[in-house]
């Protein structure tokens, strides 16, 4: 958790990806992250990644969800496709709120 914050706070050109549903994503989000729901990822990924222009398939890219399930799934995908930097962020969304971390 500690490792994702410090994304949130400074992302340095880093995606942070929430693959949560839009109603989960709406309830509360870490600032600055882009909601594509795990099972409309390979279409949606392109253009908050700036499609048509060339993607950078090694951007870091930290992929979050509630609890770390759907975020490993999620991780894999990115991976199958062809990206080659990316981070399954694993903790449960409610202990970010807990600890008084970010969240819109």
């Amino acid at each position: 958790m500690a490792g994702y914050l410090a994304a949130v706070t400074t992302p340095n050109g880093a995606m942070l990806l929430d693959v949560r549903e839009a109603a989960e994503f709406a309830a509360g989000h870490v600032p600055g992250a882009v909601n594509i729901p795990r099972g409309v990822l390979e279409f949606r990924i392109w253009t908050p990644l700036g499609y048509p222009t060339p993607v950078d398939m090694n951007r870091r890219i930290y992929v979050q969800c509630e609890t770390g399930g759907r975020a490993t799934l999620a991780t894999r995908q990115l991976q199958d496709i062809g990206f080659t930097n990316v981070i399954a962020v694993i903790m449960n969304f409610e202990d970010w709120r807990r600890q008084g971390h970010p969240v819109l």
